[in-house]
């Protein structure tokens, strides 16, 4: 009797693990948002988007509203340099861009750099993060930044532009 117990316990143990597992799946809402070549899979249930001329914006709604600042992509002529395109994003912010750290980085399978930059504000306030790859004629920035010396992402483990960036597919435009 003892084993058909422990074997009951199991089973209800994975059936309620299961159970618990599938609503999380139903609960991550998948989105999509396009801007120009880039097409952007998002968890709906933790952003909202904002299709704007040239831009996206991504504003966190829930429990990520106590995790993550928003973020932005943009969608630019390519004719600049990404770290042009970088110190004039950071230059909107109250960001110290002469020590702007660069480094490589692949989004939606295209090679492009990622700079950031630390605030010129008192207090703990998170970084700046820009994201620059160029596809298909245009430059595409996807950016977190703060326009001033506030900001909720301050010790995060991760940094909620990285999430956005990871939805990223590019696809060639018809022609």
């Amino acid at each position: 009797m003892g084993n058909n117990f422990a074997r009951t316990r199991i089973g209800c143990a994975v059936a309620v693990a299961l159970l618990c597992a599938s609503l999380l799946w139903a609960a991550a809402e998948e989105a999509i948002a396009e801007l120009g070549d880039a097409r952007v899979t998002y968890d709906g249930t933790r952003w909202h988007a904002v299709t704007r001329p040239q831009r996206i914006e991504f504003e966190p709604i829930g429990d990520a509203m106590r995790h993550a600042d928003p973020v932005a992509m943009r969608v630019l002529d390519d004719g600049e340099s990404c770290h042009a395109l970088a110190l004039a994003a950071f230059s909107l912010g109250v960001y110290e861009t002469d020590n702007i750290s660069r480094a490589p980085v692949t989004v939606g399978g295209v090679a492009g750099e990622r700079f950031e930059a630390h605030t010129g504000c008192r207090n703990a306030t998170p970084i700046g993060v820009v994201t620059c790859v160029k596809y298909g004629g245009s430059a595409y920035l996807v950016q977190s930044l703060n326009a001033g010396c506030d900001g909720r992402n301050l010790f995060s483990a991760s940094h909620p532009l990285d999430e956005i960036a990871a939805g990223i597919s590019f696809a060639a435009a018809a022609r």
